[in-house]
């Protein structure tokens, strides 16, 4: 959603809202661009780590139509290896939290 006011756009999801930390199902639906692998796993940990990867992913598919190499990124490289350790399947290589993920996108800007 674009708010028009004050010049922002918002993303929002709410199909599958559970307070943090809940479960991860390997019946869990959605698109699975979207989905990090802690999602596909029974009793696996989804929390706001999972987030940064789902932010990520929307980063990949709103900027290079879900490509996710740099040849298909079409900003700066710095901000492609932000978004390229969002994405990171190792939880412990992405950002810890959405305001990590949002001061390493600003300082790539």
């Amino acid at each position: 959603m674009y708010d028009r006011e004050n010049k922002r756009t918002v993303i929002c999801d709410i199909d599958f809202y559970q307070k943090s930390p809940c479960s991860g199902r390997a019946d869990l639906w959605g698109s699975t661009r979207f989905l990090s692998p802690e999602e596909h796993t029974d009793g696996a940990v989804v929390d706001e780590i999972t987030n940064v990867y789902t932010m990520g992913a929307t980063a990949f598919c709103l900027f290079a139509d879900s490509d996710r190499t740099l040849e298909k990124w079409p900003l700066s490289e710095e901000l492609y290896e932000v978004i390229k350790g969002a994405t990171s399947n190792d939880r412990g290589m992405r950002q810890q939290s959405i305001r990590q993920l949002i001061k390493e996108w600003e300082a790539g800007q």
